[in-house]
């Protein structure tokens, strides 16, 4: 039995993270669309929800873990789900416990994608700070200190969502490993061809990454 993985894939918008997930499985994928935006591509998932709470997205997130049917799941995205956290703090708690409430909701998050019995992908936005050497890089976005460029470290593989312009077109890709400019990182075993980027196509990357962990 092979452990299951959690991939941060982030980005700008408009960079393709969504659209990296139109080739997954319509059948054994579920698909929580937190963003409750309309996806990229024509939408097949027959296990498919869009919350309109965090609360309800979380318990989406149980139901799925538990559900025999679904191998996979795309979590879209972290960074709706905790702006809706955010919301509920302010509307609730008072001064410092509107922070208390947040980076609890973070850690008990980040709890569930480390334990989630199944391979999930999730989707954030990233901001640019200091890191403790004082460079600059892209880290996954977060509203205050406490969990401040740490959320990467939960997370198997960070890959970062982009676009090129080739011969006139544009070109969706993945970036696996950092050029010390962002927090991107994936074990070397896992590597395309040993390229740090890849082609914008998450159903793909996990089927290279079930056939690794399957024959070696």
């Amino acid at each position: 039995m092979t452990v299951p993985y959690q991939v941060m894939i982030v980005g700008a918008p408009g960079r393709g993270k969504t659209y990296s997930f139109r080739n997954m499985n319509p059948k054994t994928c579920g698909f929580i669309n937190m963003e409750g935006k309309p996806l990229p591509f024509i939408n097949k998932f027959e296990h498919y929800a869009i919350p309109n709470t965090w609360q309800e997205t979380y318990n989406k997130l149980i139901e799925f873990a538990k559900d025999p049917n679904i191998t996979e799941v795309v979590f879209d995205s972290f960074s709706a789900y905790m702006d809706s956290v955010l919301k509920t703090a302010r509307e609730t708690k008072k001064n410092f416990d509107v922070w208390n409430l947040y980076n609890e909701e973070i850690a008990k998050l980040m709890y569930i994608f480390k334990k989630y019995p199944k391979d999930i992908f999730v989707t954030a936005h990233y901001e640019w700070i200091q890191n403790e050497g004082g460079a600059i890089e892209k880290r996954i976005k977060v509203k205050g200190k406490e969990h401040e460029g740490m959320i990467e470290k939960e997370f198997t593989i960070v890959t970062f969502a982009d676009m090129r312009v080739k011969d006139e077109k544009r070109e969706y890709y993945l970036k696996l490993n950092t050029d010390g400019k962002d927090s991107a990182k994936c074990p070397p075993i896992f590597l395309v061809n040993e390229q740090d980027t890849i082609s914008n196509d998450c159903n793909a990357f996990l089927e290279h990454v079930r056939n690794i962990l399957t024959t070696n």
